[in-house]
């Protein structure tokens, strides 16, 4: 498979359904990536290497610690929900947890294996070894960040049983947070990540530039480091073609001629100007459902104007 290094091979072949796993969690990943950074220059890895080169082969940019978190939050994510499925050997439903006397309902169902998921994605993504210079602890410092994010969102599922619907009593069971949410939550740490000095201490701690270690903020508002996306680069603008930081440029891109936020013409356009295009889609509208048993619906074409980067 291309863009996968020797040891994600042999873990490919020691473990092809769960690799499987990961890679379909890493293409949800690059489409949820791609949806929370729609009105910024920079959205997202390409679709087709996104492991190998570019923004995450020097991964100091703040786009970057986004990436390298949603990728490891999209393994965890999609190889713990395989398992609950069956779809995997070596895994299965969460093991049952303890709980509390008196309570109306009990551990039942199969749990999401987060733990399995969790491991494989540190398993798959992190290098082997300790970290020796600050890219490496970065990224295993931002691969950690998305996958507790995954981790301390799961749900509690349940179902009722009694008489009549009376729901006497319920079995629940632990489900993966909606990756939307994961996406959602990783946004706000990519708008509050922490810039970092760069100076390698090699000791497993960030230092903010800030001056703060550990955690950072305010009084009344202290963050701890750990929960947090961090950076030590600032980014490029991002507005040209250049592969070496994977961006694809601004060229060609849908703009907000309205706003004033990141997606308004002015921001996303560098300052090159729009132009102002008509758009022609086609979608499925007036649908119907005819007995027994099709839905039948027309093609209708929605014409809209559009402001385009020049």
């Amino acid at each position: 498979l291309a863009g996968l290094s020797k040891r994600q091979m042999r873990m490919c072949v020691r473990s092809p359904d769960a690799t499987a796993s990961a890679l379909q969690g890493i293409q949800v990943a690059i489409h949820e990536c791609q949806y929370q950074l729609r009105d910024q220059r920079w959205n997202c890895p390409s679709q087709h290497h996104p492991q190998q080169g570019g923004l995450l082969s020097s991964p100091g940019f703040r786009e970057s610690a986004f990436s390298l978190a949603m990728l490891a939050a999209g393994v965890a994510h999609s190889v713990a929900s395989a398992c609950s499925m069956g779809k995997l050997r070596g895994c299965g439903c969460e093991a049952k947890r303890r709980q509390k006397g008196g309570e109306t309902w009990e551990w039942g169902g199969c749990s999401h294996d987060v733990r399995f998921g969790d491991r494989f994605s540190r398993d798959w993504l992190n290098s082997r070894g300790s970290p020796r210079d600050i890219h490496a602890r970065m990224k295993i410092h931002n691969n950690r960040v998305g996958r507790q994010v995954v981790t301390d969102n799961m749900k509690r599922k349940c179902k009722c049983h009694g008489t009549s619907g009376s729901c006497q009593f319920k079995t629940c069971w632990h489900v993966s947070p909606e990756f939307r949410l994961v996406g959602s939550l990783l946004k706000e740490k990519f708008l509050s990540a922490i810039l970092v000095n760069s100076q390698n201490k090699n000791n497993g701690v960030f230092n903010s530039r800030n001056g703060v270690s550990g955690s950072t903020g305010g009084p009344g508002r202290r963050r701890s480091m750990s929960r947090e996306l961090v950076y030590f680069e600032k980014s490029p603008d991002f507005c040209e073609r250049d592969s070496s930081v994977d961006s694809a440029g601004t060229q060609g891109r849908i703009c907000n001629k309205t706003s004033h936020g990141t997606d308004s013409c002015g921001s996303l356009c560098c300052g090159r100007g729009h132009n102002i295009l008509k758009k022609t889609q086609s979608e499925r509208c007036n649908c119907r459902f005819h007995w027994c048993c099709y839905v039948l619906c027309e093609e209708c074409h929605l014409t809209e104007w559009v402001n385009v980067c020049k």
